[in-house]
């Protein structure tokens, strides 16, 4: 998802490398989990079966708590917080991200992100961008986004 940011022009995250806050994850209920796509390197298929999702969430799920656990004796050790995060599950850790990005840098993500191909979780973050600044921008958006490409 990272690199579905870089068309915006300046961005600052919470690393954890100054500040400590609670991390919080993304963590795929049993009917979430989606199969890899036929024919393509990316993207997903259809959902799995709900045994094998809750297999891979209950995974998951120790997978942080162990994360977790050495996460926060690594810092009752002593060990600064920068280098205590390398034990977070980092590809499914939530990240407050601020965003300074012309409208175009915007209409250009939702542009690319809202396609029908594009990573489900990224295009549910298109579409919460997109709904934080219909109001703010409509005529910008129906003609950079919306007539631009199509999406009506």
């Amino acid at each position: 998802m990272y690199d579905a940011l870089l068309s915006l022009d300046a961005w600052n995250e919470s690393s954890r490398r100054y500040i400590t806050e609670e991390p919080a994850f993304y963590t795929p209920k049993a009917d979430e989990w989606r199969s890899k796509p036929e024919n393509s390197k990316q993207g997903s298929g259809d959902i799995i079966s709900w045994e094998l999702g809750e297999k891979h969430t209950q995974a998951l799920l120790s997978y942080i708590e162990l994360g977790m656990t050495k996460y926060d004796q690594a810092l009752k050790d002593g060990i600064c917080a920068e280098q205590a995060r390398l034990f977070l599950p980092a590809y499914g850790m939530y990240v407050r991200w601020y965003w300074t990005a012309s409208f175009q840098s915007v209409a250009h993500f939702l542009a690319q992100r809202l396609e029908h191909d594009a990573q489900k979780e990224i295009q549910d973050y298109a579409k919460a961008v997109l709904e934080l600044i219909k109001s703010i921008y409509p005529v910008s958006l129906e003609e950079l986004v919306y007539k631009e490409n199509g999406i009506v």
